[in-house]
């Protein structure tokens, strides 16, 4: 589904609407809400928007050893990423949850994965809710991009997950 056809299809509760097919912007008067919110609804059941996987494309596998500073200093000569030049993403398989917690009321997810004796942190923004999905020793697979986060003047590399599952 489009979201500007969607617009374009809801436009008489709309003031003013513009974008194209992976953005969009809109005004509308708020008495006309609950109108256009029940009609755009109805639209994403009828195109069947939530039978949509989304994919998420790999760009390669990694391992510890793929996981340091410099690494992600070349990683950085790519940018600026954007539409026409994604972040690459990254498959790291079969690590264990070595901690798992829920931050920000629940928000976003932080954890502790171990290959072997070596220690990965990863983050889930806006996956809290995955928390009690996953076990201390459960096994799984991740996806998500390499970073470096700066927390009380240390760096440390971390991976920004955009998706995990139990290893298979």
């Amino acid at each position: 589904m489009c979201l500007h056809t969607a617009l374009c299809d809801t436009s008489k509760y709309l003031e003013k609407y513009g974008g194209h097919e992976m953005a969009v912007g809109l005004s509308l008067n708020k008495n006309n809400l609950e109108k256009f919110k029940e009609e755009f609804e109805s639209i994403s059941i009828k195109k069947g928007v939530s039978k949509i996987t989304p994919i998420i494309k790999i760009d390669a596998q990694i391992t510890y050893q793929d996981i340091n500073s410099e690494a992600v200093k070349e990683l950085k000569k790519l940018e600026p990423f954007g539409e026409a030049n994604k972040m690459p993403i990254f498959m790291y398989k079969n690590l264990k949850i070595d901690s798992i917690r829920a931050l920000s009321e629940g928000k976003h997810l932080k954890l502790t994965l171990k290959d072997e004796n070596n220690m990965i942190n990863a983050i889930g923004f806006n996956m809290g809710n995955l928390s009690d999905e996953y076990l201390i020793g459960d096994k799984v697979d991740i996806v998500g991009t390499l970073e470096t986060n700066t927390y009380n003047g240390m760096e440390t590399i971390q991976i920004n997950l955009k998706d995990i599952m139990k290893s298979i």
